[in-house]
C-alpha cells in the first residue's frame, strides 16, 4: 500500500493574493518506508515531512529532492504550508499540523499569519 502526497509550500497562508505560491512535489509513501504506511496517522506523517524537509534529510527528503523545482526559494515547511494526503490536505499551523477545514488562519501583520484551530461551538 501506498499513500499519494503533495506538499504545496505557501509563503504566510493560504491566501494567493496576499502571499505567494512558492512551489509543490508529488511523491507516493510506502514501499521505500520499511513499515506499513497505513499504521502511520496522517499527522505523524506530516510531522515527519517537516522534520525531514527541514533538516534536509531522511527517507522523505531522498524521495522529493529529485522532484523539486530548480527555481524554489525554499522547501521547510512553514505556518501556512499544506500536505494533502491522500485527499485529505493539512495546514502546518503554529503548533502542529491540523485538517484545513478545522483551520482559522489569522493575520498578525503584512504578510505573517497564525494558523490555529478553530473554536469548537
Amino acid at each position: 500500500m501506498t499513500k499519494k502526497i503533495k506538499i504545496s509550500w505557501k509563503a504566510f497562508g493560504d491566501k494567493p493574493e496576499i502571499g505567494r505560491f512558492v512551489s509543490s512535489v508529488e511523491f507516493e509513501l510506502g514501499s521505500f518506508t520499511g513499515q506499513n504506511i497505513n499504521e502511520i496517522a496522517d499527522v505523524n506523517i506530516c510531522e515527519w515531512i517537516y522534520k525531514d524537509t527541514n533538516t534536509y534529510s531522511g527517507l522523505i527528503w531522498n524521495q522529493i529532492e529529485k522532484k523539486l523545482s530548480a527555481t524554489r526559494t525554499h522547501t521547510s515547511i512553514s505556518i501556512g504550508d499544506e500536505i494533502e494526503i491522500d485527499g485529505q490536505v493539512y495546514i502546518c499551523a503554529d503548533f502542529g499540523f491540523i485538517k484545513k477545514e478545522d483551520a482559522e488562519i489569522k493575520e498578525i501583520r503584512g504578510s505573517i499569519y497564525s494558523v490555529q484551530e478553530k473554536e469548537k461551538v
